[in-house]
């Protein structure tokens, strides 16, 4: 039953793992792990398809069963989409259509993946110049750092409260109040006006490195352990700067993109001959030529 669960696994990443297949690879010394009726499964093959299984199957592969079993799927995958050939499938006009969707979107991808690497990197200066000229909106109001036990019964909430005030490690008290049906949760920095108010006000209250509770919400009956307060104000570059570098990289290649996008556009001749289907006018007739008449919704764009 396992080999079948691998095999589905396999279809159902067939089309991402084109995606991913790349020619950088070494072919010196390159273990030929199989072959299938002339054709080589690889070392790097067997890899790159592992690569693309489920992060939570991934560690299958690591162990000598897992990597037997997943060399078989390839081995039975490979026969499968043998037979399929041999039927024809690849002739079939909706299987057709399908295959030219999926080349369209692997070539889209490649070009886009492209693109965005040689977007223009960033410096620390950028990054740093950026975070002067807009100090404003990276201010943040009074935070506090707080993890919560929740219980619907008021009498675990107040034991479990007592416990974690006399010195019980609260990792231990969460794991426990889990196991018997609790809700736990790690909220990390929170700001007022984001919470019930009598949560804040105990969060807020409370010292920082201390218990607080159980307080009662619409929710149940919360134990909370603030772990850190922080001030409002500004916050230094450093706590900030992978978030500011992270928003300026996507920006330049937004903007790399729209710069293709446009250059195209305007190497292209593009004229508009119907209106889309559903704007509750009729198609407009093409004259000679292939453009629509003046005033017919024709929309040169470039070329001229």
């Amino acid at each position: 039953m396992r080999k079948i669960v691998w095999v589905y696994i396999l279809l159902a990443v067939a089309v991402p793992s084109l995606f991913a297949c790349g020619s950088g690879e070494k072919k010196e010394r390159d273990a030929v792990l199989a072959v299938v009726d002339g054709d080589r499964i690889t070392e790097s093959l067997f890899r790159r398809e592992a690569e693309n299984l489920p992060p939570y199957i991934r560690p299958v592969v690591d162990t000598p069963e897992g990597r037997r079993q997943f060399l078989e799927s390839l081995i039975t995958r490979d026969l499968l989409l043998r037979e399929a050939l041999r039927r024809g499938f690849d002739r079939r006009d909706e299987v057709r259509a399908r295959l030219d969707q999926a080349r369209k979107a692997i070539l889209l991808e490649a070009l886009l993946r492209e693109v965005s690497e040689n977007a223009p990197g960033l410096s620390d200066e950028a990054v740093r110049k950026y975070y002067e000229e807009n100090k404003a909106s990276f201010e943040e109001g009074e935070r506090v750092r707080v993890r919560h036990i929740l219980f619907k019964d008021e009498d675990q909430a107040r034991k479990t409260a007592r416990r974690a005030k006399k010195g019980e490690p609260f990792d231990t008290l969460m794991k426990e109040a889990e196991a018997s049906g609790g809700t736990t949760a790690d909220l990390g920095l929170i700001e007022r006006g984001a919470y019930d108010k009598d949560f804040e006000k105990a969060a807020f209250d409370a010292p920082e490195r201390s218990i607080a509770g159980p307080v009662k919400t619409i929710y149940g009956y919360h134990v909370l352990q603030v772990l850190e307060k922080r001030p409002a104000g500004l916050p230094s570059f450093e706590e900030v700067k992978a978030k500011i570098a992270e928003g300026l990289r996507e920006e330049a290649q937004r903007e790399a993109f729209d710069n293709l996008v446009n250059g195209l556009k305007k190497q292209a001749k593009i004229s508009l001959q119907a209106a889309p289907a559903g704007e509750g006018r009729p198609p407009v007739p093409p004259t000679e030529g292939g453009e629509a008449p003046a005033g017919g919704g024709s929309t040169p764009q470039g070329g001229r």
